[in-house]
């Protein structure tokens, strides 16, 4: 339904795709909406009696409503169409109050056509110069109309195909400016000019548009393979850059685990030898167990947890690290000197 949308496409070829995609979610579906969407279209396509026909499905729907009433002044009887389609309810709710709206600007529209009170607003889509002369205007409700130029007035043929709700933000004109810019010879938007009779619905116009020309498929094959070759390099790109990145992150690893194996500065390291732990007890490595303990008693007091409770983190660590160290410089030396296992006295 992406390609179906409720506004109809600027291309009379994508217009028939809209019918047929609509035509077929209206068959699958309840909806109301997707039945007036699918007048709209058909009303663009200038097939007034197809939109009627559509339209008078979808009873109860605003937008269907305004394609209908649209429909009738589109299939060329505008005599006596102003006040009959123009007096129904279109219900409530914000869809029935922009269909009221709209439906008052085309009661001011049409009777400014007929009447020239000035009270309209237009603007001039397209002129044909060749007999017979026509002029095609849009008004701020969004109907179009086919109107037949003379010097100081214009008579309404029929209504025209539209583009959709939004073709009137255009309208900014009065009527007498527009007939001046026709005056002029100016043409407006440039827009087609239909002729004074509408189309008829024909299937077959649906289907050749539904058939895609040779060119059109060859030219979007190319596009698709341009996409294809361009997603390619730039994913063959993310792979160099993905595997750079990779060895980046292992190099960074590697340093983190070079430096996690290197002692912080600072931090005493564990004594291995009876001269380390010595060094470290600051004694002798022949002292006494008497000797030993007494030394690390003395050490022990320096690094104790409660002179260095108030001190910065760091230094709270290191001394960790040195009662650590202490303890395992006790042991070492006492190895073998005593069959007693000597403990750190209690806080």
């Amino acid at each position: 339904m992406s390609h179906a949308g409720s506004i109809p496409a600027a291309a009379r070829s994508g217009r028939w795709r809209q019918v047929a995609l609509l035509a077929t979610a209206a068959a699958l579906s309840p909806d109301l909406r997707i039945r007036a969407d699918l007048a709209g279209v058909l009303h663009g396509l200038d097939l007034p009696d197809a939109a009627a026909v559509v339209a008078a499905t979808a009873v109860g729907d605003p937008w269907a409503q305004w394609w209908e009433v649209l429909a009738a002044g589109q299939s060329g009887e505008v005599q006596g169409y102003e006040l009959p389609h123009l007096e129904a309810q279109v219900g409530s709710g914000p869809d029935a109050r922009e269909v009221a709206r709209r439906r008052e600007d085309l009661a001011i529209e049409l009777h400014d056509i007929h009447h020239g009170t000035g009270e309209g607003r237009f603007a001039l889509l397209g002129v044909t110069h060749d007999a017979p002369r026509r002029a095609l205007l849009v008004g701020r409700s969004s109907a179009v109309f086919l109107v037949e130029p003379a010097w100081d007035e214009l008579a309404l043929v029929r209504l025209g195909p539209s583009d959709g709700p939004a073709g009137g933000n255009r309208a900014h004109l009065t009527l007498e400016d527009v007939m001046t810019q026709i005056a002029r010879g100016e043409r407006g938007a440039e827009r087609p000019v239909p002729a004074d009779l509408p189309d008829q619905f024909v299937a077959l116009a649906m289907l050749e548009s539904l058939r895609e020309d040779r060119g059109v498929r060859d030219q979007r094959l190319l596009r698709l393979a341009d996409e294809v070759r361009d997603e390619r390099e730039q994913l063959a790109e993310d792979r160099v850059r993905l595997r750079t990145e990779k060895s980046q992150v292992a190099a960074i690893l590697r340093q983190v685990a070079a430096m996690r194996a290197q002692p912080i500065p600072g931090e005493t390291p564990l004594p291995t030898t009876l001269q380390d732990a010595a060094s470290l007890l600051e004694i002798g490595p022949d002292a006494s167990p008497t000797e030993i303990e007494r030394a690390f008693r003395a050490q022990i007091v320096r690094c104790h947890p409660d002179r260095v409770a108030d001190l910065h983190p760091r230094i709270r660590g290191q001394a960790e690290g040195m009662t650590v160290a202490l303890n395992a410089a006790r042991e070492l030396m006492m190895g073998g000197k005593s069959t007693t296992r000597h403990r750190t006295p209690p806080n």
